[in-house]
């Protein structure tokens, strides 16, 4: 069958993500509101993959981005504008959407999306490309991968946990492991409070403690007042939602959560270092995934790591949650070798700069 395709920078938000909601393992990765966000200087790019019937068969979601700017430092200002020429890069997360359950059918599509990836590769003069498979996608094997292979990606093996919400509230809970189930009943105890996001002044806690997160990595939130707004929009249009634990009315762990076809997706937990037993982003995994269940949700994405991580202590942490380990792959495609070598050298040792300053 022959296939044709759709580029743009700008569709109609509502029929892309009613297409993507075609799609059961689609998440908020791949929805307009994620891959329109301007927090970072990006450049969105939506390819639609259409039959000869007209109906669209496949759906992939690119993000351009020239820097990383959403946490900053002053040594990353100084050479931001060296940084920012070998920066350039195509990511996506948790994507193609492929239409189709037919194993050659999907080979095909995939084979179409990957040469639109390039063109706009080109068209944009990236440094390299990146992209995550769904995790939720469970008929990707290893001809699928061959696909990627053939068009000059590198596999990497990523992990990550999903949470099955289709049983009851009690077995949900007695898939969470013992020490976890502990922890959450201690944080009960210490009286710390979970709730949702309700009002403008509970965003500006939550943004106000991840901007002293960074800060104990020797990082700057660059744009804060942006970073309200987008979080506020975001959780009120539904696509995200923001889970506080306060302690004596002090906001001490923020959680930050994706939520679209009804699959959750641990974003990122934040957690406040006065305490140095704070048991505020336990008790909130817990909070959301019965929150999750109660709102009719199917799945919980715990979200993942890279299957050889040296941060066992992060998978560990995934894991006591209950959820299945599950695999996906992140695929790289590198189009200029000499400034992706330097781009990762630059990113190492701005990575140990920040351990460094972590640990002071």
């Amino acid at each position: 069958m022959k296939y044709d395709s759709i580029q743009s920078t700008n569709i109609n938000s509502i029929n892309w993500n009613n297409d993507l909601l075609k799609s059961t393992y689609s998440t908020c990765f791949q929805a307009a509101e994620f891959l329109t966000s301007d927090l970072e200087d990006i450049t969105p790019v939506f390819i639609y993959i259409v039959n000869e019937n007209d109906e669209i068969v496949g759906q992939l979601g690119l993000r351009i981005i020239d820097t990383t700017v959403m946490y900053s430092s002053p040594l990353f200002k100084r050479y931001s504008k060296i940084i920012s020429n070998i920066t350039k890069r195509i990511t996506w997360v948790h994507g193609p959407i492929i239409h189709s359950k037919n194993i050659e059918e999907r080979k095909n599509i995939l084979t179409k999306i990957l040469k639109e990836v390039d063109e706009v590769a080109k068209k944009y003069d990236v440094v390299y490309i990146e992209g995550h498979t769904p995790p939720s996608d469970f008929l990707i094997d290893e001809n699928y991968q061959k696909v990627f292979r053939n068009n000059g990606y590198v596999k990497f093996d990523f992990r990550t946990f999903l949470a099955d919400l289709g049983g009851t509230m009690e077995e949900l809970w007695s898939n969470v492991s013992k020490k976890a189930r502990g922890d959450v009943n201690r944080a009960k105890r210490r009286e710390i409070q979970a709730k949702i996001l309700e009002t403008n002044a509970e965003i500006d806690d939550f943004v106000n403690l991840n901007m002293e997160w960074a800060k104990t990595k020797g990082l700057t939130i660059t744009n804060p007042e942006k970073q309200k707004e987008i979080f506020w929009k975001n959780h009120k249009s539904g696509i995200e939602k923001f889970f506080l634990a306060y302690k004596e009315k002090k906001l001490i762990s923020g959680l930050r959560v994706g939520c679209f076809n009804n699959i959750a997706y641990t974003n990122f937990v934040i957690n406040s270092y006065d305490d140095g037993t704070n048991l505020g982003g336990t008790l909130l995994t817990w909070y959301a995934l019965e929150w999750a269940k109660n709102n009719n949700f199917r799945m919980y994405d715990f979200s993942g790591a890279n299957k050889y991580t040296r941060r066992k202590s992060m998978l560990a942490y995934k894991e006591k949650w209950g959820g299945k380990e599950t695999p996906y792959y992140v695929f790289r495609k590198i189009r200029k070798n000499f400034s992706y070598k330097l781009y990762s050298f630059v990113f190492n040792l701005l990575q140990k700069y920040y351990l460094r300053r972590s640990k002071k």
